[in-house]
């Protein structure tokens, strides 16, 4: 399969999976608040990895304007993450921490199948699947972190709105 076959088959899965994951019962608040935390941390931490030449993407969308993958960066890592608190949604803390490689570990594998089979991801400089994957569970762990935070906090303040 050509590489710009397989990132626009990708893509339509990608932007697909969101009339699925934002349909489903729960806080639809919340699943937004996790996407867009989740690309912002990514965002963070991508831009440091790209700029020193850890990781390249050779093939992808708008590469004028983007050295990073739109798609891997905006749309697939922040719809795993929203699946990922989704499905740790009332776990305990060390089950959702458990968890985490339930999404990380097969994203780090895809990521690796695709930089040894296609031109869509390069790793250099000793970059490899492992820290994919432990990128990638950190990330998940803070983002699961900040929207415990704000439920908190939302809490918090309608306990205090009531009294």
């Amino acid at each position: 399969m050509k590489d710009k076959t397989l990132l626009n088959l990708i893509t339509l899965l990608g932007i697909s999976g969101w009339g699925f994951l934002f349909r489903r019962k729960g806080e639809l608040k919340d699943w937004f608040l996790i996407y867009l935390a989740k690309t912002l941390v990514s965002t963070l931490i991508d831009g440091p990895v790209i700029k020193k030449k850890y990781v390249e993407y050779p093939k992808r969308y708008f590469p004028n304007l983007f050295d990073s993958n739109i798609i891997f960066l905006y749309v697939l890592f922040p719809l795993f993450c929203v699946m990922y608190n989704q499905f740790t949604y009332k776990m305990k803390p060390l089950k959702t921490i458990l968890s985490v490689f339930l999404f990380s570990g097969p994203m780090a594998l895809t990521e690796n199948w695709l930089e040894k089979n296609t031109n869509l991801v390069r790793f250099r400089k000793g970059w490899n699947g492992f820290y994919t994957l432990s990128v990638l569970s950190c990330t998940f762990l803070i983002v699961r972190v900040f929207i415990e935070w704000i439920r908190f906090l939302d809490e918090k303040r309608r306990t205090i709105q009531n009294t």
